[in-house]
């Protein structure tokens, strides 16, 4: 199917289609990710009378892999910013979320109303994760915690949908489904996942109690990273979700990550050293980085045991190279140190997610196959 006639054919299906009943939906942040982070509105600041784009159901994703780049290119037809198609289980809507992804959209859902958004923002907030803003306050917090990667899919789940909402409780777009299908993209042959497109959950846990006090569902595309919603236990643990973040974005540049997606703008964002840019901008980036493969894995060694060290400026070197000469410590199951008399780290076994048979692992709970990122400093 040509782009032109495509276009046509999902003109002609959001004539035939009933209006969606989205509710347009405002949200607010700030740097502790008060009831929301990155994109978690399934709804930004729309008209009225925003047209609305639905793919035809009768359409193949190979005809619309022909049509999303004309549409990253020029907009949505009306100067929208969702595509929509049925929220259903199953893997042709997992290798859609994999195809939208490539192409610069961003995967969410609207709950109620049984529909996939694929969002293509007017204007984009991204960071490059070398340039993350580490301020005082937070260096201080994040000797209290540590960061790791896939390790509680379902309980960051959980933490989203408990703690994150637009208008009131429980109001939160994440739905099982919505996770299941994010989770579903991981297991589709490479060739349908462009760039590696790969979710991945996020975790932070407090060292004492290890108890899980904020977190995130992102996914990479090549040597971009984008984070979909998350959490943080504000009141328990003031400043987690900027810790969190803050962690994450040093963690995303020492794996190679050149580019880090923050969705809509907000004041939170900003704060972490983020611009906002038009989709031009955003769509000749990505295509950019797109191609250039990233690993995202959770980090190991020092850089397990604190997310302080994710942290370290120059100034920290000396400190580091000190603290790399003395007894390997890690973090146990309850939160507390556990050296190892011996000086090597102990045998551990990687977690994983439900319904994952784990593998064979190394040192630091990786599998062996698995490079280990060198440790990098940056500053603030």
């Amino acid at each position: 199917v040509a782009p032109a006639m495509a276009i046509d054919m999902l003109a002609h299906a959001a004539s035939q289609t009933p209006p969606v009943p989205v509710e347009v939906r405002h949200v607010e942040g700030d740097g502790s990710r008060s009831t929301s982070h990155s994109d978690d509105s399934s709804s930004s600041d729309l008209e009225d009378d925003e047209e609305e784009w639905c793919i035809p159901p009768s359409m193949s994703l190979s005809a619309l892999d022909e049509i999303l780049p004309r549409m990253a290119d020029e907009g949505l037809p009306g100067g929208g910013e969702f595509l929509l198609a049925p929220l259903i289980r199953e893997a042709r809507t997992a290798r859609l979320i994999a195809l939208v992804a490539w192409h610069g959209f961003l995967p969410m859902c609207e709950p109620d109303a049984g529909f996939l958004l694929s969002k293509l923002h007017r204007r984009r907030c991204v960071l490059h994760p070398g340039g993350t803003h580490v301020g005082k306050k937070t260096r201080k917090q994040a000797k209290a915690y540590v960061l790791s990667v896939d390790t509680a899919w379902d309980d960051v789940v959980r933490g989203v949908q408990e703690h994150t909402f637009t208008t009131c409780k429980g109001d939160c777009w994440l739905s099982n489904d919505m996770s299941a299908l994010y989770a579903s993209v991981n297991d589709l042959p490479a060739a349908q996942r462009r760039g590696g497109v790969t979710f991945h959950s996020i975790e932070l846990r407090h060292k004492a109690t290890g108890e899980l006090v904020a977190g995130e569902i992102g996914y990479t595309c090549g040597s971009v990273y984008t984070s979909c919603t998350g959490f943080s236990l504000k009141e328990k643990y003031p400043g987690a979700g900027t810790v969190q973040l803050v962690a994450l974005g040093r963690w995303l540049a020492r794996s190679g990550f050149q580019l880090w997606d923050l969705g809509m703008e907000l004041s939170y964002k900003v704060e972490l050293g983020a611009e906002s840019i038009p989709r031009s901008q955003w769509i000749l980036r990505q295509r950019k980085l797109r191609a250039i493969p990233a690993t995202l894995v959770s980090p190991v060694g020092l850089e397990a045991s604190s997310a302080s060290f994710l942290l370290a400026g120059q100034a920290d070197e000396q400190m580091l190279r000190d603290a790399s000469s003395t007894p390997f410590c890690t973090v146990n199951a309850a939160g507390g140190d556990d050296p190892s008399p011996s000086g090597k780290p102990p045998s551990t076994k990687r977690p994983h997610l439900s319904g994952v048979a784990p593998q064979n692992c190394g040192a630091g709970g990786l599998p062996a196959s698995v490079p280990r990122p060198m440790l990098t400093l940056f500053g603030t």
